[in-house]
């Protein structure tokens, strides 16, 4: 373990060095010139701002007050005036004055697929199906509708989509296999096959996706999981956890800054820890309740960054659990070319009159829960005093929203 943890920081202390010279380079002069394509464009005010990804692995903000095109996917070669930066922004993605010099005619191929669903869907509806199957960025209203609802995680595609994804891909891949292996090479290990080639899949959706953080945290989780539960090794462990997560930062230093890749690696720390205590339930149950207990683990985590709270958001699991139909469903209608069937739905959902609150958590409670967090690991009594924790804050929320 210790040779393992020494080899990750020798990597982490070689890719922070490789963003440093970047970050030199970039920052040497008062402007740089670089590559960049346009990974999210919207209007703020009387401006737009535009979220840059450089071919040169870094990214930032900037604006622009002219009348610009639509620029989602595009390639563009952009001045920026890097005066004042420091590294640590430079890690974080960082705002930057800049001046559009040109656009390429290249797109990414991702943004091509979604301009395809427009001839499926309407406004806020193709929103929310290009964030589905292709990351794409949610306009405001649908975002603050999901986060009212409480299933903005059902759109910001994580582990959650790769493991009901792998999940079908599985056994349409076994379904296809499994005949051709049992009567021409009967000694070759099915499952192991299978898991490979899904993996392989997976892995270049991810790249399509340009390694959406949550997703990449997912992906590696079910690699390492695979290849230790290949060697007979144990899979639900908060070792396994810890060392996909020290692997990934790293790798990518970035990550260390990126809230998405944190919430999606809380989330399955709350699934570990329900696991480690409640084994001893019956699928169904472990099914039911696992999503009622992720809710209220996450509702401390959430609610240090978010603030906004509804009573609909108390369907928040339910929905979730509808959720491992629905995906897989409207994947086929997609493919069909019926992928409208189920618009009106959720026309419904997201325009629902809902009344929403504030509230956001103390960083000192935020610090305490985390420490009772990690204690339930070795002790089921802190396990007990974190549910009771959040069992007291829903009541709290409920309290303040009545009064209202």
């Amino acid at each position: 373990m210790s040779l393992a943890l020494g080899l990750l920081f020798i990597i982490f202390c070689a890719s922070l060095l490789f963003k440093y010279n970047t970050y030199k380079r970039v920052s040497e002069f008062n402007d740089y010139t670089s590559r960049v394509w346009v990974e999210k464009q919207y209007m703020k005010g009387t401006y737009w701002v535009l979220k840059l990804q450089s071919t040169e692995g870094f990214f930032f903000y900037t604006t622009s007050r002219d009348d610009l095109k639509e620029l989602d996917g595009y390639y563009l070669k952009v001045k920026i005036f890097t005066e004042g930066l420091d590294f640590i922004s430079f890690l974080k993605g960082f705002y930057a004055p800049s001046v559009l010099l040109s656009r390429e005619q290249l797109r990414q191929e991702r943004y091509l697929l979604m301009d395809k669903l427009t001839e499926i869907h309407q406004d806020r509806i193709l929103s929310l199906f290009q964030a589905l199957f292709f990351a794409g960025p949610l306009d405001k209203f649908t975002r603050d509708q999901l986060s009212a609802l409480g299933i903005n995680h059902l759109l910001a595609i994580s582990g959650f989509h790769l493991g009901v994804l792998g999940f079908i891909l599985f056994f349409l891949f076994k379904a296809v296999y499994r005949p051709v292996q049992e009567r021409f090479f009967p000694y070759r290990n099915a499952h192991r096959d299978i898991s490979v080639v899904v993996l392989t899949v997976l892995f270049l959706y991810l790249c399509f996706l340009n390694l959406v953080p949550s997703l990449l945290r997912a992906f590696a989780m079910s690699a390492f999981a695979y290849i230790i539960y290949d060697r007979g090794v144990k899979v639900l462990s908060f070792s396994s956890l810890l060392i996909v997560v020290i692997f990934l930062i790293a790798i990518w230093p970035t990550l260390l800054f990126t809230l998405g890749f944190w919430l999606s690696v809380a989330g399955v720390f709350y699934i570990f820890l329900f696991l480690h205590h409640m084994s001893g339930l019956k699928a169904w149950q472990s099914f039911v309740l696992l999503h009622l207990w992720v809710y209220l683990a996450m509702l401390p985590i959430v609610h240090l960054f978010f603030g906004t709270f509804s009573l609909y958001q108390l369907y928040s699991p339910l929905l979730t659990m509808l959720f491992i139909l629905f995906y897989p469903v409207e994947l086929l209608l997609h493919l069909i070319v019926r992928g409208d069937l189920l618009d009106p739905v959720l026309y419904y959902l997201l325009h629902l009159p809902i009344k929403t609150i504030e509230i956001f958590l103390p960083l000192w409670s935020f610090v305490g829960y985390l420490v009772f967090s990690i204690l339930a690991v070795f002790h089921k009594s802190f396990f007990i005093l974190v549910f009771l924790f959040d069992l007291g804050l829903l009541g709290y929320f409920l309290y303040r929203i009545t009064e209202f």
